[in-house]
C-alpha cells in the first residue's frame, strides 16, 4: 500500500511535467520585466529622440557627450537589473503551482507516512489521502505571468517611453543611424551623400483623389496628375548644387531658391502636360513625365418641356454632369420685352424690376457628377406671369468653371384661371404691377365689375375685397402711389381673384355647383391632363360631400319632398356616379370635348333632382359608415399596440428568467470551487447559505421583471407610450365628429368614446412608467370601450333603417334571411345591419378573446400562431 501511494505521487509529478515547465517560463518572465524595465525604457527613449531628429541641430561634440551620457546610464541600468533577476528553479515553479489550488496537493504529493507505517488501516488512508491530492492536482493549471509594473513604476515611465518610440518610428523619417552618422561628421554627409529632397503631387481636394509621394515614384515613370494639382519640392543640405526643370506649370521656368539655405521649397501648379526634372550635384537625376488630366467643363441641359404645375408653379427638368460633381447652379428669368404684346394695361413703359435668380437643386446623396432634377418655383404672383421671358440655366464646378444652356424664350409660367372674372381680376393686378400709372384705369374697370355685384359675384367676400382695393387705390392715386399702397393693393386683388376662382364655399351644393362650372369653363378653353385629374379630383369630392349630405336630409325629413309638392326624384347609386365621371375624364384626355361637355350637362341635370337610394346611403354617401371605418380603424389601431405591448411584456419575463438562470450557474461554480476537504457538516452550511442567496437573486430578477426590465427595453416602452398617446389624441379629435343621428344613442356613443380615451391615456402613463401588466388591462378596456361604442353606432343604425322601413311601407325590410339579415329591395342580404344585435356582438368578441389567448401561447406550433397573427391583422 506505501508503494501505491509513492507511485501514485510520482505518476502524479511527472503529469504535472509540462505545466511545472509552462509555470517556471512565466515566473523568468515576471522576473525579467521587473529587473530590465528600466533598461528597457531609457533605449526606447532615446530612440524615439534620435528618430525623431531632435539631435540634428546638435554639434559633434554636443552630440558625442549626449551619446556618451546615454550609454553609461544604460549600462548602469544593465547591471541593476543583472543583479536583481534570479532564474527559477524547479522548486519556485512548485510553489506557484501549489498556491493556486486549494489544500496545496503539490506539497502534500511530496509528504511521506511517518505515524502509523505498519498499520494497515493507516497505509490505507494514507493512499486514499495520496489519490485525492493527485486527482486535485491533475485539475490545475499553468500559472500565468503578472507582468503589472504599478507599484515599481508608478510614474508610468515606461508607457511613455513605449508611446514615444511608436509615435517616432510611425511618423518620422528619419533614419537614426545615419543621422548619428551625419552629426558626427557632417563635412563627411555633404561629400557622400550631396544634398537630398522630398517631393509631394497633391491634386485639388474636390477630385478625391490622394497625394502622391515623389520618392516612392522611380524615375521615369508617367504620373497621370488632375488639372491643378500642386508639386511640393523640398531640398535638404543646399539647393546651389542642385536644379530643377519643369514644363508643366503656366510659366514653365520655376527655379530652385538661390540660397545657401539647409532647407528649401518650391511649388508650382500643374496646368498642362509636360515633364519635371530633378538634378542634383552628384548622382543620378529623377524625371517624371507628367500628362495632365484637363478639368472638363460641367454641361447642363433640359431633360423636358418647362411646363407649370396645376397651381401655376414653374416646372422645369434638367440634366447635369461634371467629371468631378457640380457644386451649384442658377436659373436667371428675364422679361423679354419685344416680345411682349404692348396692348391695354401693357401701352406703358414697365418699371424696373429685377431679373427672377433661384438656386437650382441638388440630390441629396452629394452625387452630382451626372444626376436629373426638376425645378419646381412658384412664380404664379410674378407680375410677368404669363409673359414671354427668356430663361436660362447656369452650373458650377469646384474650379470655378461653368456651364449653362443657351437662353429659351416661352411665357412664364403661372396660375390658370378658368373663372373669367378671377381671369379679369388678375389682369388688372398685373397691370397695376407693371406701371403704377396704370392706376386710374384699372379703378375704372374695377368699378364697372363692382356696378352690379348681385349679377356677377357668387362670392360676397371677394366684392368686398375689390371694392376695398378700389377705395385704396382712388384715394392714393391721385398723389402717387407709393411702393406699400401698390404693393397692398395688389396682395388684395390677388386673393380677391383666388377667391372667385376657388371660392370659400361651405355649402355641398354650392361646392359641387362651383366644381361643374370649372370644369366645363377647362372644356371650353383646353386644360392639360394634370389640370384635367385636378379638377376631376375636385368635382369628385364635391359629388361625394353633396350626396352626404342629400342622405342626411332624406333622413332626417324622407316626406320634404311630399310636402313641398315636387315630383317623385331621380335614384341614383354612387356606383353610377362613378361611372359617369369616369367616362367624362376620359373623354376629355381623349380630346372629345363635346362628348364630354354633352355627358357634363346629363350629370348636372340628374344632381338637380336626385335622391340617393338605399344601396348609396349605406356606401360612401352616408356619414354613419364613414364613422364606423373611422371606429374600426382606431380599434384596430389599439389591438396592434395590445399586441405589441404584450409581446414586450413576454420579453421581459424571458429577459429576467435568463439573468435568474445565469446567476444560478455561477452560483454553481464558485460553489464547486471553495469546497476543502473539510468536515461535511460545513459544506452543508455553506449550501445552505448559498440555497438563501439564490432566492434573494430570484427576487431580485422577478422584481427586476416587473419593473419593466433592463434599460435596453426603456427605448421601446417610450416609444409604445408615444404611440399610445397619438392614439389617444387622434380618437379625441374623431370623438368630436362621430355620430349616431339618435338622440337616444347619442349619449351613450359619447360615454363610450370618453371611457375609451380615457383608459388610452392611462395606459400611455403605465408605459412610460415601465408598468406593461397595467398598461395591458387599461388597453383591454378601452378596447371594450371602442366596441361599446360601435355597437351603439349599429343600434341606432338599426333602428333608423327600421322607422324609414314603417315610413316607406316596404313589406321587403321586414324579411329576414336564414342569418338573421335583412333582405334589399333586389333581393341581396344587407350587410351594414348587425346580426342579431348583442348575441352577435358576444359571440363575436368571445371568438376574438379565444384568438388573442391563441395567439399568445407559444408552446402552439408555428403554423397555427401564423394563422392566428393573420386573423388578428384581418379583424
Amino acid at each position: 500500500m506505501q508503494d501505491s501511494a509513492e507511485q501514485t505521487s510520482s505518476k502524479a509529478m511527472n503529469s504535472l511535467r509540462t505545466r511545472l515547465r509552462l509555470t517556471q517560463g512565466a515566473i523568468a518572465l515576471e522576473r525579467f520585466v521587473r529587473s530590465f524595465w528600466p533598461v528597457i525604457s531609457w533605449t526606447l527613449l532615446v530612440l524615439a529622440v534620435i528618430r525623431v531628429g531632435l539631435l540634428a541641430d546638435a554639434g559633434p561634440t554636443v552630440l558625442a557627450v549626449i551619446l556618451i551620457v546615454s550609454a553609461v546610464c544604460g549600462v548602469y541600468l544593465l547591471l541593476i537589473g543583472l543583479r536583481n533577476f534570479r532564474w527559477p528553479n524547479r522548486i519556485d515553479a512548485i510553489n506557484r503551482l501549489d498556491q493556486s489550488l486549494p489544500g496545496r496537493p503539490l506539497q502534500a504529493l511530496g509528504d511521506h507516512q511517518v505515524i502509523g507505517a505498519g498499520d494497515s488501516a493507516s497505509k490505507y488512508l494514507w493512499a486514499r489521502h495520496i489519490q485525492r491530492m493527485a486527482e486535485a492536482a491533475n485539475k490545475s493549471t499553468a500559472a500565468k505571468p503578472d507582468l503589472r509594473l504599478a507599484r515599481r513604476d508608478p510614474w508610468a515611465l515606461r508607457l511613455m517611453a513605449i508611446f514615444l518610440c511608436a509615435a517616432a518610428l510611425i511618423f518620422a523619417r528619419v533614419d537614426p543611424v545615419q543621422s548619428l552618422i551625419n552629426g558626427l561628421n557632417p563635412q563627411g554627409q555633404n561629400l557622400a551623400t550631396g544634398p537630398s529632397f522630398e517631393g509631394w503631387a497633391e491634386p485639388p481636394d474636390y477630385t478625391g483623389k490622394p497625394t502622391i509621394y515623389l520618392n516612392n515614384i522611380d524615375s521615369g515613370t508617367t504620373l497621370e496628375l488632375p488639372q491643378g494639382s500642386v508639386i511640393t519640392l523640398r531640398i535638404y543640405g543646399g539647393s546651389k548644387s542642385a536644379s530643377l526643370s519643369e514644363t508643366v506649370s503656366k510659366n514653365g521656368n520655376t527655379q530652385l531658391p538661390n540660397e545657401e539655405t539647409d532647407l528649401a521649397e518650391v511649388n508650382f501648379e500643374i496646368t498642362r502636360t509636360g515633364n519635371i526634372t530633378l538634378s542634383p550635384s552628384s548622382g543620378a537625376s529623377n524625371h517624371w513625365p507628367v500628362v495632365m488630366i484637363p478639368d472638363l467643363v460641367p454641361t447642363v441641359a433640359l431633360a423636358g418641356e418647362v411646363t407649370r404645375t396645376v397651381q401655376g408653379a414653374l416646372k422645369m427638368p434638367f440634366h447635369a454632369k461634371d467629371d468631378y460633381g457640380v457644386i451649384g447652379g442658377t436659373v436667371t428669368i428675364a422679361l423679354q420685352l419685344d416680345q411682349v404684346d404692348r396692348r391695354h394695361g401693357l401701352v406703358l413703359e414697365p418699371e424696373d424690376r429685377a431679373q427672377v435668380v433661384f438656386d437650382l437643386p441638388l440630390p441629396f446623396n452629394s452625387a452630382t457628377t451626372d444626376f436629373t432634377e426638376t425645378v419646381i418655383e412658384d412664380l404664379a404672383q410674378h407680375p410677368w406671369a404669363g409673359l414671354p421671358v427668356k430663361i436660362s440655366l447656369q452650373v458650377q464646378d469646384d474650379a470655378g468653371q461653368s456651364g449653362e444652356i443657351p437662353a429659351l424664350t416661352v411665357p412664364m409660367p403661372g396660375k390658370r384661371f378658368f373663372d373669367t372674372l378671377a381671369g379679369a381680376v388678375a389682369e388688372q393686378r398685373r397691370d397695376l404691377l407693371w406701371n403704377r400709372d396704370n392706376a386710374k384705369r384699372i379703378a375704372m374697370i374695377l368699378r364697372a365689375i363692382t356696378h352690379q355685384p348681385d349679377t356677377i359675384f357668387d362670392d360676397e367676400k371677394a366684392y368686398l375685397v375689390i371694392r376695398t382695393a378700389l377705395r385704396r387705390l382712388e384715394l392714393n392715386a391721385p398723389k402717387g402711389l407709393s411702393d406699400e399702397t401698390r404693393d397692398e393693393v395688389a396682395e388684395m386683388l390677388w386673393k380677391a381673384a383666388l377667391l372667385i376662382e376657388d371660392g370659400d364655399l361651405s355649402d355641398a351644393r354650392e361646392r359641387l355647383k362651383r366644381a361643374q362650372e370649372r370644369l366645363s369653363e377647362a372644356m371650353k378653353n383646353g386644360a392639360t391632363d394634370a389640370e384635367i385629374a385636378e379638377l376631376m379630383e375636385e368635382l369628385r369630392k364635391a359629388t361625394k360631400q353633396y350626396m352626404r349630405e342629400l342622405a342626411r336630409e332624406q333622413r332626417e325629413n324622407p316626406k320634404k319632398d311630399e310636402l313641398a309638392g315636387e315630383q317623385p326624384s331621380m335614384e341614383v347609386s354612387p356606383d353610377q356616379l362613378q361611372q359617369m365621371l369616369d367616362r367624362i375624364e376620359e373623354l376629355m384626355k381623349q380630346g372629345r370635348m363635346d362628348e364630354a361637355r354633352e355627358l357634363m350637362q346629363q350629370l348636372q341635370q340628374m344632381m338637380e333632382n336626385m335622391q340617393v337610394t338605399e344601396r348609396g346611403q349605406g356606401g360612401d354617401g352616408e356619414p354613419g359608415e364613414h364613422d364606423r371605418e373611422d371606429m374600426q380603424d382606431t380599434l384596430r389601431q389599439q389591438q396592434d399596440l395590445a399586441d405589441e405591448t404584450f409581446r414586450q411584456r413576454q420579453e421581459e419575463f424571458n429577459e429576467a428568467r435568463r439573468r435568474q438562470m445565469q446567476d444560478q450557474q455561477q452560483q454553481g461554480q464558485n460553489q464547486q470551487g471553495a469546497q476543502s476537504e473539510g468536515s461535511e457538516q460545513g459544506q452543508q452550511q455553506g449550501d445552505q447559505q448559498q440555497g438563501n442567496q439564490q432566492g434573494g437573486n430570484q427576487g431580485e430578477a422577478n422584481n427586476q421583471q416587473q419593473q419593466g426590465g433592463g434599460p435596453g427595453q426603456g427605448d421601446q416602452l417610450n416609444d409604445l407610450a408615444d404611440r399610445q398617446q397619438a392614439l389617444r389624441n387622434l380618437l379625441g379629435e374623431r370623438r368630436g365628429q362621430m355620430s349616431t343621428g339618435d338622440p337616444n344613442n347619442e349619449n351613450a356613443l359619447q360615454r363610450s368614446l370618453e371611457e375609451g380615451e380615457r383608459q388610452m391615456g392611462e395606459a400611455g402613463k403605465n408605459l412610460a412608467q415601465g408598468d406593461t401588466e397595467g398598461a395591458l388591462d387599461n388597453q383591454a378596456s378601452a378596447m371594450e370601450a371602442l366596441r361599446q361604442g360601435m355597437r351603439e353606432m349599429e343600434q341606432a343604425d338599426s333602428q333608423q333603417s327600421k322607422g324609414q322601413g314603417r315610413q316607406q311601407g316596404r313589406s321587403a325590410d321586414n324579411q329576414r334571411d336564414p342569418l338573421g339579415r335583412g333582405v334589399s329591395r333586389n333581393g341581396s342580404a344587407e350587410t351594414n345591419g348587425p346580426l342579431n344585435a348583442e348575441d352577435a356582438y358576444r359571440r363575436s368578441r368571445e371568438v376574438m378573446d379565444e384568438i388573442r389567448k391563441r395567439s399568445g401561447d407559444r408552446t402552439r406550433p408555428t403554423l397555427e400562431l401564423d394563422y392566428l397573427k393573420r386573423l388578428l391583422d384581418r379583424f
